[in-house]
This record gives C-alpha cells, structure tokens and sequence, in this order.
C-alpha cells in the first residue's frame, strides 16, 4: 500500500512503505508476546531498550477500528533512532496484504517539565499541518482507550543525524526550506483558549526549575540573572515549536521532508525559535554557520522574512539565544537526573549533562 499523505508546501513527496533516517533495523527479541522488536542503532546507544508500551491484541484491535478492516497484522515494530525523551515507534502492518508504515509516538515514564500532555502535542500538530508546514501527518491520538497516551502518524523517509547534515555542503536550498517551515509555524495563531507565555514568564519557568535542581553552575545562575533584566516587552503571540534545531527535522537529498519533535510546542514569542536555531550550541564544529550550523544567519533571516516571517531586532533575537543556552543547560542537568533515575537512553542523557560547563562558559561569555 503506497498511500500518500502529503501536506501542502511540502518539499519532497512522502508515502508510507519507505526507509527513514537511511538505517536498516534488526531483531531484538521480543516484548508483550509476538511482537519483535528491533532497534536502529545510532552510534549512541545500543542497549537498554524501553519495552514497547502497548499489548498487541489492545493495539491491533484499536488499529482495526481506525482503518475500518478486520485484516490487519502487526509484522513488526522497530525503534526509531534518536528520541532522548521521547519514544518513536516504526510499526509494519499488513492490510489487506498490502504494507503500511506508521509510527506510534508515546512518551516516557520520566518526562521533562517542558513536556506537553500528548493531547496538546497532537492538537499542536495537527494546527501545524493544517497550516501547510511539513511535518508527518498526525492521523491518530490515544488519550484514554489505550494507556499510556500516544499518537500515531504517517511515517517519513530521510535523515535526521546532525553531524551529517552539518557535515554537508551546500545547503542552501534545506536552510531556505527551514525558513519557509518555521514563517509557516508562526501563522498559526494563538486562539482565546490558549495561555501563551511572554519573555518574563519563559525566564520564570527557567527559574523554577533551576530552584529545584541540586546545584546550579555560576554562569548559568549569572545567565538567569542577565534573563531577569533583559527581557523584551511581550510581543506577537504564535505558535512556537520550541525544539526547532538541526537533528529535529528529516532531510532528503537535501530538501526539507518533515519537521519533527512537537512535544514542546506551545503559544509565546515566535522569536524564541529563531534564537533557538541560530544558538551556538547547536552549530556542532560548523560555528560560522551561525543558522542551525547549516548557512548564513543573513541567508537564513531574508528566507524567513520572504516566507513572510516577522524577524525582530538583533537585541531581541540575543535575548532568545542567551535564553537557548540557558534552558539547554538546564534540560541537560535534568537529563541527567533522568538517566541515572533509569529513563533511557541513559547514556545519552548523562552525555547531555556532561555539556553543562561548557555551557556555562558560553553564557558567561555571551553576557
């Protein structure tokens, strides 16, 4: 079954029934019965695998009730690479003798404070397809019949892997891409239900969750402080993704697939995502690439603007990546809690926090 399922604007053709991330997964033994699962090893971890988080008849019978058909098998379900925080799952169904790809995304037993509920991840989602920005097409949410809540979408071929997509040369036409889908994003507007965050409320956050860690570096203490005193009046409100970074999105052939990792997304200054992309601590070893370690921020600032972005003032965006440093470092140490509390992947949560003083160094630098 070839189904395509494409949102408008989008820069390349995705279909069920094809490769994401360009690895091949393997057998992993098995979990809740015949279910086999498999992992896609990414050079970070390779063991611990979390247990998939729903019974097979349970998932196969809401599976039936969805697509509307008795025939449908659960060939395989595969874990997906990357996901810190949360879990990815590749399933491969049978209907009507025909392949089906989905993924099932579910959250984990320890999540970060900036996680959203998965109801508001997928609301978000679905806002942003309707808009038109490339992200794979949220079809289903579990949020009561099934336990623990997920979400089920179309499953997207590409590459995701940071060093390699920094690693590449021209990518002038994936940074336009990125412009376009993040302008896109911000029209998405904030509805009278919503409670969006001003710059003020966003340093709180920070601040509350430093109160509760058990020690925190003085440079980002000094950082927080600097975020206290100079923070921007409260502006246009949108729809802010909040994890818009190189690794969070899937590339083909060099063109934007789908934007990836709505867990964050909430309602604030859409400015906080363009200091999050532009942030030191995500260019990699590209530090002259200033825009997600991809291009030029010039380049990636006109894209934005002609995709009919709303770009602020150059103290304003310093403000967002003095706050990106400090909420990375944050979310590290909290990743590092998570890792030895046993979440997974453990390795890759302690290897976060290991990044903290040299965070701290580039916020102290930076104020």
């Amino acid at each position: 079954m070839d189904v395509s399922l494409c949102a408008p604007g989008q820069a390349g053709r995705r279909r069920f029934g094809s490769s994401q991330d360009g690895h091949r997964t393997k057998p992993a033994g098995r979990r809740h019965g015949l279910l086999e699962l498999g992992i896609v090893l990414d050079g970070v971890h390779a063991s611990g695998l979390p247990d998939f988080p729903i019974a097979q008849d349970a998932l196969i019978d809401w599976l039936r009730a969805r697509f509307g058909v008795s025939d449908v098998r659960l060939d395989r379900v595969s874990l997906l690479p990357g996901g810190a925080i949360q879990n990815n799952w590749r399933l491969d169904l049978r209907i009507d003798d025909q392949t089906v790809l989905l993924v099932l995304r579910s959250g984990p037993e320890l999540p970060l404070p900036e996680s959203r509920p998965k109801a508001e991840e997928f609301d978000n989602l679905q806002r942003a397809w309707r808009a038109g920005v490339p992200v794979p097409q949220p079809l289903w949410l579990s949020d009561g019949d099934l336990r623990p809540a997920f979400i089920v979408s179309e499953f997207c071929r590409g590459d995701s892997a940071r060093n390699r997509l920094i690693a590449g040369g021209d990518n002038g036409a994936l940074l336009t891409d990125l412009a376009s889908a993040l302008a896109r994003i911000h029209t998405v507007g904030a509805t009278p239900e919503t409670a969006p965050a001003s710059p003020l409320r966003r340093v709180e956050t920070l601040d509350e969750w430093a109160c509760v860690l058990a020690r925190v570096p003085d440079g980002i203490a000094a950082g927080l402080d600097w975020l206290r005193a100079n923070f921007p009046s409260r502006g246009a409100v949108t729809l802010v993704h909040r994890d818009f970074r190189t690794g969070n999105f899937l590339v083909e052939d060099g063109r934007l697939v789908a934007v990836l990792d709505w867990e964050f997304a909430n309602w604030g200054d859409p400015a906080e995502d363009i200091g999050w992309f532009c942030a030191a601590c995500w260019r990699g070893d590209a530090q002259d690439r200033e825009a997600g370690g991809l291009g030029a921020r010039g380049d990636f600032y006109r894209a934005y603007q002609d995709a009919g972005g709303r770009l602020p003032g150059p103290e304003h965006i310093r403000f967002w990546e003095v706050f990106a440093h400090v909420r990375w470092a944050l979310i590290a140490m909290q990743q590092g809690e998570r890792g030895r509390a046993g979440a997974y992947p453990a390795r890759e949560l302690e290897e976060a926090e290991a990044r903290v003083p040299a965070l701290a160094r580039t916020v102290a630098g930076m104020i």
